[in-house]
């Protein structure tokens, strides 16, 4: 059974494709998220929540992070910005009166650069090393 939060979502995504459909749920998830790593329940800034996306993001995808947000139009805090807005928009998520899309108008990138992962042999692995 599809919920009301799905139904919302599948809206907006099908107005807005330039975000996939999971970019709707993360945001959601990292608000929640960013909420409980307060200690109390209260309304947070644009930048605590840009934080708490870029933390959440590296606790639940690690190294590729980057390219997970991504993949889904997740690029600059701008685009992170403008889900949450769109959520706002359909009653997912809250705003206070001090809110702004502007907040998230930035022009940055959420992660500055995706780590390289590259993998280290011991000589005892008994594999050859390609310098």
């Amino acid at each position: 059974m599809e919920s009301e939060f799905d139904r919302k979502v599948a809206l907006l995504q099908a107005r807005e494709s330039r975000f996939a459909v999971d970019a709707y749920y993360f945001i959601s998830e990292a608000v929640t998220f960013t909420v409980s790593k307060c200690g109390t329940h209260r309304h947070v800034s644009a930048a605590e929540l840009l934080d708490g996306i870029r933390e959440f993001a590296a606790e639940k995808y690690g190294a590729v992070a980057s390219l997970v947000l991504a993949d889904w139009g997740l690029h600059t805090e701008d685009d992170a910005g403008s889900v949450v807005y769109l959520l706002i928009g359909v009653g997912l998520l809250g705003e206070s009166e001090d809110d702004s899309p502007e907040d998230f108008q930035t022009g940055r990138v959420l992660f500055e650069k995706t780590p390289v992962i590259r993998q280290v042999r011991r000589k005892s692995d008994k594999l050859p090393f390609i310098d």
